[in-house]
């Protein structure tokens, strides 16, 4: 007789941040969920820096698929608040260029803000607290989970997959999802790895350490760097000649109770191989103590975790999808920390999934051909990454090279995160979150505006410049004259933003309400013609509204703390407990109907009529 306790729809192996996500979204659908986790939480990884494209596709899955409590991820004082204090805040993306065996000069630095509230800023995840978090959403949504469970092997046939495991025997289901990363199984078993065709060609040193000073007391004061947001609130990069390290906080704001700091070395394996004997802790300070200035943050740092170290960073995987069977981004391919990408193509992948693994369950019908646009635009997320990012370490060379180059991936980070509002906006006039669907509809496609073409265009002439320069074909100069010639000739530059001026180093300004206003309005009524009418195309009164209902619930969350507070003086007794949400429950959830989403089958439909229109 059929043990019905080990069928499932959907098998996901790992549970961390991606995996989990995703048993949120189909156990919410009365999918038949499978988690499993070789590891227990709470575990220490990395991958903890967001960005605006992350946190609105965060929001964005939460209302798509009606699991409220993904918001939570979207913005950092919900994340403080309803998730974990140790939650760094992410006001920008800082630069600082060093030379070795000289102190930072003071202008040479670079930054680009995250929003404001209410939409923002962003975070820097303690991945223990948030990966923890979203395993257990799972289970109350009726995910069956299993943590220190090793997946052993996979046996598929017509009909689906017996998944083995070492400890807890086997599970049938109709599909697998890999969401185990580097190591991940199915990629194993099924001989998926390739050598990266891939130019970024990098390996990391990292660990999470205390007694790390704001670096806004080691390095030059705001009068002389004359950037707009505390070093010390973002994620920091100091970068030098072929490398960089980040420092992402955890202890940035008064309410943390967290001491500790991300810190992660990244070096060309070509311009720093692997030296022999040298151990991965000797290293990473044989290459600080190059930097006066980074030396000087990390003089009293002390390593709360070993250190880690690979050979190379990035991996990749002959196919993302197969017959019954996926691989999450950060198990198909991995590029490189910079520009924190992991996480961005992990959400845009659980988008394109989600609603095709509900539709197949629901129709029986897991043909290949179905899940190919996970594929296609998983793996062009990663070719955009790779071109990014290797120009970047280019652009290391000098200076004023990355002062140029890192415009490019502004614009991208505009337009990625505009395209993700744009579906946004829509469900906030209709609440159908049928609107979604656009996000697979050009040019909302994928990441980082990578599917809108005079971004293409700007982004291909920049990456080949880079190379021309890279080649000795290029002087220094004529690069950077040709990045800030693609730069006005592509016309995508907010006018309210400084993007062609070489001396303002923060050149997209800040994104607090009345210029983010301004950056609308300019969209809407003053920019071209191939921008307006695609991006931008509303928001503003949204905004307002959405500024009055962050500001007024702040004032009712501070007044009622403040009540608390003084009742529990007098009076013992309170209904607060009674008052939460009650918890969702297998046997309680409530049916879902087309108020909350649409039905799988119409909504992949509706996907299929958008992409075949020109």
């Amino acid at each position: 007789m059929l043990d019905t306790s080990r069928q499932f729809d959907i098998a996901i192996i790992g549970g961390g941040i991606g995996g989990s996500v995703l048993a949120c979204i189909l156990a919410r659908h009365n999918i038949r969920t499978l988690l499993v986790e070789g590891s227990a939480h709470p575990r220490f990884t990395i991958g903890e820096s967001t960005v605006p494209e992350t946190t609105f596709g965060l929001r964005n899955l939460a209302r798509r698929y009606d699991v409220p409590e993904l918001e939570n991820l979207s913005a950092h004082a919900l994340t403080r608040r309803n998730i974990s204090p140790s939650t760094g805040i992410k006001r920008s993306f800082s630069f600082v260029y060093h030379r070795e065996n000289e102190p930072t000069r003071p202008r040479e630095c670079n930054q680009f803000l995250t929003l404001a509230p209410p939409l923002g800023p962003d975070s820097h995840y303690f991945r223990q607290d948030i990966d923890a978090y979203l395993f257990h959403v799972a289970v109350s949504y009726g995910a069956t989970a299993y943590t220190q469970t090793m997946v052993d092997n996979l046996h598929f046939d017509d009909d689906g997959v017996d998944v083995v495991t070492r400890d807890k025997g086997s599970f049938r289901a109709k599909y697998v999802v890999d969401a185990g990363g580097m190591r991940a199984l199915l990629p194993q078993l099924l001989e998926l790895r390739q050598d990266p065709p891939y130019r970024t060609r990098t390996r990391a040193i990292f660990t999470h350490m205390v007694n790390v000073p704001q670096y806004d007391t080691i390095g030059p004061p705001r009068k002389e760097h004359k950037l707009l947001s505390p070093l010390s609130q973002s994620t920091l990069h100091h970068i030098f000649e072929g490398g960089w390290l980040w420092v992402i906080p955890f202890n940035n704001h008064e309410s943390s109770p967290s001491e500790l700091c991300s810190i992660g070395l990244n070096l060309d394996i070509d311009r720093y191989p692997k030296p022999e004997g040298m151990t991965a802790e000797e290293e990473f300070w044989h290459h600080v103590n190059r930097f006066p200035s980074v030396a000087e943050q990390l003089k009293a740092a002390v390593p709360v975790q070993p250190f880690i170290a690979g050979e190379r960073s990035q991996f990749s995987s002959r196919r993302v999808v197969g017959d019954r069977w996926c691989l999450l981004p950060h198990a198909s391919d991995f590029i490189d920390p910079l520009f924190s990408g992991g996480l961005v193509t992990t959400v845009m992948s659980l988008h394109a999934l989600g609603h095709r693994l509900i539709d197949a369950v629901r129709t029986d019908n897991f043909d290949t051909a179905n899940f190919l646009y996970v594929e296609e635009w998983t793996k062009r997320a990663f070719r955009y990454y790779d071109d990014l990012v290797s120009s970047s370490y280019i652009a290391f060379d000098d200076f004023e090279l990355w002062n140029a180059f890192h415009r490019v991936w502004t614009m991208g980070t505009c337009y990625g995160t505009n395209a993700i509002q744009e579906a946004a906006i829509g469900w906030e006039r209709t609440k159908d979150p049928a609107v979604f669907a656009r996000l697979e509809r050009a040019p909302y496609r994928g990441v980082q505006g990578i599917d809108f073409e005079p971004f293409e265009e700007l982004l291909n002439g920049a990456v080949a410049a880079m190379r021309r320069y890279r080649a000795g074909e290029m002087s220094r100069d004529r690069t950077i004259a040709t990045i800030y010639r693609l730069l006005r000739e592509s016309e995508i530059c907010p006018g309210s933003w400084n993007m062609l001026d070489p001396n303002d180093h923060t050149p997209a300004k800040t994104f607090t309400l009345l210029p983010n206003l301004r950056t609308i309005l300019w969209g809407k009524y003053r920019s071209p013609s191939h921008v307006r009418g695609t991006y931008f195309t509303g928001g503003a009164l949204i905004g307002v509204h959405e500024a009055w209902l962050h500001a007024s619930g702040e004032v009712r969350r501070s007044g009622r703390v403040t009540w608390e507070a003084m009742r529990d003086m007098f009076i013992s007794w309170n209904d607060d407990s009674f008052r939460r949400r009650t918890p969702r429950s297998a046997g309680s959830r409530a049916p879902l109907t087309p108020t909350h989403t649409p039905s799988p089958s119409e909504a992949s439909q509706e996907v299929r009529q958008l992409q075949s229109q020109p």
